[in-house]
C-alpha cells in the first residue's frame, strides 16, 4: 500500500470556504460587469453614429455612456452577482450534505 493512500485529507476551514467563495462571486461580478460596459458601449457608440447618420447633424457621444453602456453594466453585473452567488449557495449546500 502506498504512503499517500493512507494519509488523511485536509479539509478547508470555515474561513477558508467563505473567503473563497467571496472573491469567485465578486470575480465573477467584475468579470460581467466590465463585459457589459465594453458591449454597451459598441452597441452605443453604432447606434449614436447611426443616429447621426439618419438625422444628420452634430451626434453627442457621451450619450453613448449615459444612456447604454453604464445602464447595461449595472444590470449585467447586478444579474451576474444573484446568479454567482446563487450557483456558489448550491455548490456549497451540496458538497457540504454528503
Amino acid at each position: 500500500m502506498a504512503v499517500w493512500a493512507t494519509a488523511e485529507v485536509k479539509h478547508p476551514s470555515l474561513f477558508g470556504i467563505i473567503l473563497s467563495s467571496v472573491v469567485r462571486v465578486l470575480f465573477a461580478t467584475l468579470l460581467f460587469t466590465a463585459l457589459g460596459m465594453g458591449v454597451g458601449l459598441l452597441l452605443g457608440i453604432l447606434g449614436t453614429a447611426g443616429w447621426g447618420l439618419i438625422h444628420g447633424g452634430n451626434i453627442d457621444m457621451t450619450n453613448a455612456y449615459r444612456q447604454v453602456a453604464i445602464p447595461l453594466a449595472i444590470g449585467l453585473g447586478c444579474a451576474a452577482f444573484v446568479c454567482a452567488t446563487y450557483l456558489e449557495i448550491r455548490v456549497r449546500r451540496t458538497s457540504q450534505g454528503r
